[in-house]
C-alpha cells in the first residue's frame, strides 16, 4: 500500500482543481498528487487537527466491492421526527468524510442489524439525556444538516459530491470552495479541508473564510508565522467581504485577533498582531480608516473577547453601519467617533515629533 493511501480521496476533486479529465487520473490519488501548500503538512499533523470532533467507528458494508472496515462516521445526526427508534436509525445522517479503504468508492453502505442496534442504543441514551437535562454523548445530535436548505445529505461524501458538481459548472467560485473545505473540516479530513481552502484563494484572495480557516488549521500544525499571515489576511479583507452578516464577520475578526494576540505572546511580540496600514486589502479603507487603524490603539485585555469588538468594528470598515446603533462597540457622541482608550498591544503608530524641541 501506498504512503497516503489510509484516507481515502476523490479523483473528481484533482480533476475539478486541474481542470484534468478525471479518466486520466489515478483511481486512487494520495495526498501527495494534491496541489498546494499545506496539505502534506496537514497530514502529518491529522491526529491532532480538529479533534474536536468525536471519533463514532462503526463497521459498514462496501456495496461496490463487498469488502468491510471499519469507519469513523464523525457527528451523527438523528431526525427528530422519528417516531421510533428503528426508524430514526434509519433516517440517520453522518458528517465523516470516508470512502472505501478497498475500491475507494463512498456512499454505498450496508449497515448489519448489529450496528443498526448499536446505532438505535447510541440514539436513545441521546435522547433520554435530552429528557434529563444531562449530557448528550458525544457525536450525536438532533436535526437536520440540510445544505442550500434543499439537500440533505446522508453521507459526507454526499455533500462532497453535491460541491464538486457545482464547483465542475463554475470552478472559479471561490465561495463553493471554501464550502467544500468546511465539508471536509466537519468531516474530519483537514487535509482536503486546507486543499479546498487554498482553492478558494486562488480564485479569490479576499475569501476571508478560508484565509480564518486556513489560520486555525495551521495553528494545530504549530505553524505560528503561517497561521499568523491568513488571520490577518482575514481580517485585512473583512471590510470587502460580502458572504456573511456584518454580525457573523465580526465574530470571525473577533477570533481571528483572539489567535493572533495568543500567538504574538507565544512568539515574545516578534509576530505582529495587527495587518500594516500598507497591506494590500487595507490601503482600499478610507484614509480616516487608516488613521484608526495606524494611529490608535485599543485597551485589550487577554482574557477579554469583548474588548476586541472596537477593533474588530474598525476593520469591519462600511459594513460596520450595518449594525443597529445599540449593538455597536463604537459609539457616537456629538456626529464623532468614540474610539477605546489607547494600549500598547502591537503598536503601530508613529513617534510624535516635539515642536519644542530646540534645533542644533
Amino acid at each position: 500500500m501506498e504512503k497516503y493511501q489510509k484516507y481515502g480521496i476523490n479523483p473528481l476533486l484533482i480533476s475539478v482543481a486541474n481542470g484534468q479529465d478525471v479518466v486520466s487520473l489515478s483511481p486512487r490519488p494520495t495526498v501527495a498528487m494534491l496541489p498546494g501548500k499545506y496539505s502534506k503538512l496537514v497530514y502529518k499533523h491529522i491526529k491532532t487537527v480538529n479533534a474536536e470532533f468525536p471519533e463514532n467507528s462503526f463497521r459498514l458494508t462496501c456495496r461496490q466491492c463487498d469488502k468491510s472496515g471499519d469507519y469513523d462516521l464523525g457527528t451523527v445526526v438523528f431526525s427528530t421526527d422519528a417516531t421510533e427508534h428503528r426508524k430514526g436509525v434509519n433516517k440517520f445522517q453522518a458528517l465523516g468524510y470516508f470512502r472505501c479503504k478497498h475500491c475507494n468508492a463512498a456512499g454505498e453502505w450496508e449497515l448489519s442489524p448489529r450496528i443498526q442496534t448499536m446505532l438505535a442504543a447510541k440514539m436513545a441514551a441521546a435522547t433520554i439525556s435530552s429528557l434529563n437535562g444531562t449530557d448528550r454523548p458525544d457525536g450525536v445530535i438532533f436535526g437536520e444538516a440540510i445544505i442550500d436548505r434543499v439537500f440533505l445529505p446522508r453521507w459526507g461524501s454526499d455533500a462532497e459530491s453535491y460541491f464538486l458538481k457545482k464547483l465542475n459548472e463554475t470552478p472559479d467560485n471561490a465561495y463553493f470552495w471554501n464550502r467544500l473545505g468546511n465539508t471536509y473540516y466537519r468531516g474530519k479530513r483537514p487535509e482536503l479541508a486546507v486543499f479546498a481552502y487554498e482553492q478558494a484563494l486562488i480564485k479569490d484572495v479576499g475569501q476571508v473564510e478560508s484565509h480564518y480557516s486556513i489560520g486555525k488549521i495551521l495553528i494545530e500544525c504549530g505553524e505560528l508565522e503561517k497561521a499568523s499571515d491568513h488571520l490577518r489576511q482575514a481580517v485585512e479583507f473583512s471590510h470587502q467581504y460580502k458572504y456573511m452578516t456584518a454580525y457573523d464577520l465580526r465574530e470571525i475578526i473577533v477570533g481571528a485577533l483572539e489567535i493572533l494576540l495568543t500567538i504574538y505572546k507565544q512568539s515574545d511580540n516578534k509576530i505582529n498582531m495587527l495587518p500594516k496600514p500598507n497591506e494590500q486589502a487595507i490601503v482600499q479603507l478610507t484614509k480616516n480608516q487608516i488613521a484608526a487603524t495606524a494611529m490608535l490603539d485599543f485597551e485589550i485585555e487577554y482574557n477579554s473577547r469583548e474588548t476586541l469588538y472596537p477593533l474588530a468594528e474598525v476593520y469591519l470598515g462600511e459594513r460596520r453601519n450595518e449594525l443597529l446603533p445599540e449593538e455597536r462597540a463604537i459609539r457616537k457622541q456629538n456626529n464623532k467617533a468614540v474610539w477605546p482608550l489607547a494600549s500598547k498591544v502591537n503598536k503601530q503608530k508613529p513617534a510624535k515629533k516635539n515642536k519644542n524641541r530646540r534645533k542644533r
